[in-house]
C-alpha cells in the first residue's frame, strides 16, 4: 500500500481537509489585518467577536467542518487550506519568538478557529514562557535538538506535553495533557515533509498483548525539552477513556521501557511506526492550518537543513482544551495559562 498523501483524503473519514475561497481569505484579510493588540490576554478578551468575523466570513461547509470537529470522535485531524498570512512579514524570528501584534491576521484567524471549534486556547506556566503562541522555526542555537526549535534531525513521532495527565486521567497539582494541538504556516519550505499517524490505525496493526503491555505503567515519561522544568514520570503509554476510546501519550524522543515485557512492547510499537502505509504526509504551505487531537494521533518531521537567512520554515503552533477545567490556573489572573 503507497503511502497516504494529504491532499487525497476524501475517502479517509478521520482526516478531513477544506479549502477557503478567495473571497472569504479577502474578507479575513480585510477585517483583520489592522489589529494592534499587545498581549495574549487581550487576544483571549476579544475572541468572541473575533470567532463572529471568522463565522461569517467562511463558506458553510468549510465552517460546518470546524464547528464539529471536536465533537466528531471519528475525526482526529483537519486541515485548513488558503488562509491569508500577513503582509510583509518580518524574517523567520530564530530567537523562536515575536508579539502576536506582529502578525495580526495569523494571531486573530487562529484564534477565531478556535472559538469557532469550542476549543480553549491554552498555555503551560513553563513551557514557551507561558505565551500562546510558540513560534516553529530553526533556532540558531538548538538545530541539532530533537524539538520543534530543531531542524537537523528528524523530530520523532510524538504527543505533545506527554506526562502530563491524558483527558481520562485524574487531574491533581497539574494541568492536563493538551487535547488540541494545530500549526499554522506562515513561510514553508517545500523540501520539507511531516507526517502524522492516526492513532487507531497503530493500533490495528499491534496485537492484543502488545496493547495490553503498553497500557501498563511501565514506562519512564521524560518532560520534553521545550520545558524550563525537567520531569519524569511512571506511566501508562495507552489508556482507555470512559467512551472506549485509545489515547496515547507516546514520545520517541522522551520514552523509556522500565521492564522487559514493556521494552519488547515498545519495539513493536516503533517497528509500526516506520510502517509507510500508516503515514499521512504534509508540506506546508502559507496559509494552511493543521487542527489534531493531540492524544489520538502521533506527527513527527523530517530533518532539514536550515539557510539562517531569515525565509526559513515558520509555524505558529497552539495548545487547546475542551474546557478550562481540565487546567489549574498558574495564577488567578491567567486561567489559560496552567500549572505543569
Amino acid at each position: 500500500m503507497e503511502s497516504k498523501k494529504v491532499g487525497m483524503l476524501d475517502e479517509v473519514r478521520a482526516v478531513q481537509e477544506v479549502h477557503v475561497s478567495y473571497e472569504a481569505a479577502n474578507k479575513l484579510k480585510s477585517a483583520f489585518s489592522n489589529l494592534r493588540i499587545s498581549d495574549d490576554n487581550e487576544w483571549l478578551n476579544i475572541r468572541e467577536w473575533l470567532g463572529n468575523i471568522v463565522k461569517f466570513s467562511l463558506e458553510e461547509d468549510v465552517l460546518q467542518s470546524i464547528q464539529s470537529f471536536k465533537s466528531d470522535n471519528a475525526r482526529s485531524a483537519l486541515i485548513i487550506r488558503g488562509l491569508p498570512v500577513d503582509n510583509n512579514l518580518c524574517a523567520t524570528p530564530y530567537n523562536g519568538y515575536i508579539p502576536p501584534s506582529k502578525i495580526p491576521l495569523a494571531s486573530a484567524i487562529h484564534i477565531g478557529i478556535y472559538q469557532l471549534a469550542g476549543i480553549e486556547p491554552v498555555s503551560y506556566q513553563s513551557e514557551n514562557n507561558g505565551f500562546l503562541f510558540r513560534h516553529v522555526v530553526p533556532a540558531l542555537n538548538a538545530q541539532n535538538e530533537k524539538s520543534s526549535h530543531g531542524s537537523t534531525f528528524t523530530f520523532g513521532h510524538h504527543v505533545d506535553n506527554p506526562d502530563l495527565p491524558l483527558a481520562c486521567e485524574r487531574i491533581t497539582d497539574r494541568s492536563g495533557c493538551p487535547e488540541f494541538l494545530s500549526l499554522m504556516a506562515l513561510r514553508s519550505d517545500l523540501k520539507v515533509k511531516s507526517n502524522f499517524i492516526l492513532l487507531d490505525d497503530l493500533i490495528g496493526y499491534l496485537s492484543h498483548g502488545v496493547v495490553n503491555e503498553l497500557c501498563q505503567p511501565n514506562f519512564c515519561i521524560n518532560r520534553p525539552d521545550s520545558f524550563s522544568q525537567s520531569r519524569s514520570s511512571r506511566l501508562p503509554i495507552l489508556v482507555i477513556d470512559q467512551n472506549g476510546l485509545m489515547l496515547c501519550r507516546y514520545d520517541k524522543e522522551n520514552t523509556t521501557p522500565l521492564t522487559e515485557s514493556a521494552a519488547a512492547a515498545l519495539v513493536m510499537l516503533e517497528a509500526q511506526l516506520q510502517n509507510e502505509s500508516l503515514k499521512h504526509y504534509m508540506v506546508y504551505q502559507p496559509g494552511d492550518l493543521l487542527v489534531i487531537k493531540n492524544q489520538r494521533l502521533l506527527h513527527s518531521r523530517e530533518g532539514f537543513k536550515s539557510r539562517s537567512d531569515g525565509s526559513d520554515r515558520w509555524l505558529i503552533r497552539m495548545f487547546g482544551m475542551s474546557t478550562l477545567k481540565r487546567m489549574v490556573p498558574a495564577t488567578p489572573k491567567f486561567q489559560h495559562i496552567g500549572k505543569d
